[in-house]
């Protein structure tokens, strides 16, 4: 039968019959020994005693602990010189020598993850934040390997409870706005982008993620706003400029959607989509040269609709 440490719950060592004995000799001497105690009462001897085996307990999992540490710390040596084999086989020593190490099982899971063995990556990603249920990353990281299996429903859940942790975890905001946006919840969605710019009002793709929650919620000024403040903080950010034309499209504000679109094809002229756009705006103001000059470009760089709308405009 396996005997676990009662500190850690590793593996330990079976003892022997020689051992125990050697142990109960040990103890009958701490009761019994008028030297040791200087004939104390019983009752001193015996609390004596007992302390003295707590410190021998406390101090074997002090042992174990600091063993565990050694190996997790040369794992660490491995992983930074990209050995992962090597670092394998630290972690997990680690993690048997003392099974609270939830560090070791984190980094387990990172390299298994890395290697494609998504099944280890799991198991110890889910060893992980069972033993530090408020490792926030834990759940972060868990929720990631999730999507990438398609466990969306599980991946949501992990999400949230990294959230629950730490609300502030500006990527598990973004990565929670993302699944809410995909699931068609574009309220809550934008509520959680709106969460992640009061922690990151300087990162320009929260107002684009959030800009297109609103434009599908009907909120088009609110939509334009926020796609003009992702087009400040990174004006070489073409996709800022077509989001906003789009926008401005809907409102039926051709030209101001057109000067967004000749800023989007000066920064990427090879981006067949702003010419499909351009080219609509351009009909819908009547200018039907440059419509159809556009749908030929547009053609060339192979667009599949820059047929339909020639044929339908330039006939």
């Amino acid at each position: 039968m396996q005997v676990n440490n009662i500190c850690s719950g590793a593996p330990l060592q079976v003892i022997t019959k020689a051992d125990f004995k050697g142990f109960c000799i040990f103890v009958a001497y701490l009761f019994n020994s008028d030297y040791l105690f200087l004939k104390l009462p019983d009752m001193n001897r015996t609390f004596l005693a007992l302390i003295t085996l707590a410190v021998l307990f406390f101090s074997a999992c002090e042992q174990k602990s600091s063993i565990s540490k050694k190996h997790f710390i040369k794992g660490n040596d491995f992983l930074f010189k990209d050995d992962l084999e090597n670092a394998i086989k630290e972690y997990e020593i680690a993690y048997r020598v003392d099974s609270n190490n939830w560090q070791a099982c984190y980094e387990l899971a990172g390299i298994y993850q890395l290697q494609g063995d998504f099944s280890n990556a799991m198991y110890y990603f889910t060893k992980t934040v069972q033993l530090n249920p408020s490792f926030a990353l834990g759940y972060y990281n868990k929720a990631n390997l999730e999507e990438t299996v398609g466990d969306e429903k599980s991946s949501m859940h992990d999400i949230k409870e990294a959230l629950s942790h730490k609300k502030d975890f500006f990527s598990a905001l973004l990565a929670k706005g993302r699944k809410e946006y995909a699931r068609g919840n574009f309220k809550q969605a934008e509520a959680d982008f709106s969460s992640a710019i009061a922690v990151r009002p300087d990162f320009y793709m929260a107002y684009s993620m959030r800009g297109s929650c609103k434009f599908k919620s009907g909120n088009l000024d609110g939509a334009i706003a926020d796609f003009g403040q992702e087009i400040r903080l990174n004006p070489q950010h073409g996709m800022g400029y077509i989001n906003r034309a789009v926008a401005l499209g809907e409102k039926q504000d051709y030209r101001q959607a057109i000067n967004d679109l000749n800023a989007a094809i000066q920064l990427d002229p090879l981006w067949s989509q702003a010419y499909i756009y351009r080219g609509n705006y351009y009909i819908k103001l009547n200018i039907k040269d440059s419509a159809c000059g556009d749908f030929r470009i547009a053609f060339k760089l192979k667009n599949p609709d820059a047929e339909h709308y020639s044929n339908q405009y330039c006939k």
